[in-house]
């Protein structure tokens, strides 16, 4: 506990919130995405272990920075629920809070503004546009504590266009997981799990690690298990990787 007090008293922001949080088909798999950036951002686990090195340095562990990442991205969740965003705009503003912080440590850059800001340009990208003005109205409503204004929004909007690459495009696993409900014919009890299993991936880091039928695939697999349903002589059947859905499964329900 001595590290992670050292490292509360070198980054102030990290004592407002809690450091510890509990927690024979052939398919199409969107060629578009292969051709895209999207797939080139994938990484690997070595990538992952290597990122936040500067906070590690200051004591945070690989479980610290995780739950981390889960409190904030419960919170893009939280803030989209209350301005009535879509849950893919939710999940966009997920995918670019986690993408950042393959680059930056929690350090440096204070999440409470980061968070805050994905969700700003999540809404640019996905069409639904919202005033910087009223997000930060939202957000010191959600935090009151929240000590940032609407010029510090859009200066970390352009510090985060810069670290994507400018790249905001995000194919989402939610089109596969609708072709393969549809084909697998599995229950309404079932399918509402697959879904659930889908949103709560975003708090992960599966969807960086793997394409996303994989990672619609992996979601209804823990689904099936959860309600008893048999899936493998469906899965056979499919032309996917089915060792990459087997450790994407098993990471999920580790993770949950």
């Amino acid at each position: 506990m001595h590290l992670v007090f050292r490292f509360r008293l070198l980054c102030p922001w990290v004592s407002s919130f809690p450091l510890f949080v509990h927690k024979s088909h052939s398919f199409d798999m969107a060629a578009s995405y292969w051709d895209s950036h999207c797939s080139r951002n994938l990484v690997s686990k070595d990538q992952l272990d290597f990122s936040h090195a500067e906070d590690r340095l200051l004591g945070l562990t690989r479980e610290h920075i995780q739950q981390l990442n889960v409190y904030f991205c419960a919170s893009i969740a939280e803030l989209a629920k209350q301005l009535k965003l879509r849950q893919r705009v939710a999940a966009s503003a997920m995918i670019y809070f986690r993408r950042a912080y393959l680059c930056n440590n929690f350090c440096r850059m204070d999440p409470r503004l980061v968070y805050v800001a994905c969700l700003y340009l999540a809404c640019k990208a996905e069409e639904s546009l919202l005033a910087a003005k009223h997000l930060a109205v939202h957000a010191k409503t959600l935090r009151p504590k929240w000590s940032y204004d609407v010029k510090d929004l859009l200066d970390m909007e352009m510090v985060l266009l810069e670290d994507l690459d400018f790249n905001l495009i995000v194919f989402s696993p939610y089109r596969d997981m609708a072709t393969f409900l549809a084909d697998a014919g599995v229950d309404t009890v079932c399918g509402q799990r697959a879904w659930g299993a889908l949103n709560d991936s975003y708090r992960s880091d599966v969807n960086l690690l793997y394409p996303p039928h994989i990672v619609a695939l992996g979601c209804l697999c823990l689904a099936a298990s959860a309600s008893g349903v048999e899936l493998s002589q469906w899965l056979q059947r499919l032309d996917v990787d089915l060792n990459q859905v087997s450790l994407l499964h098993r990471m999920l329900w580790e993770y949950g």
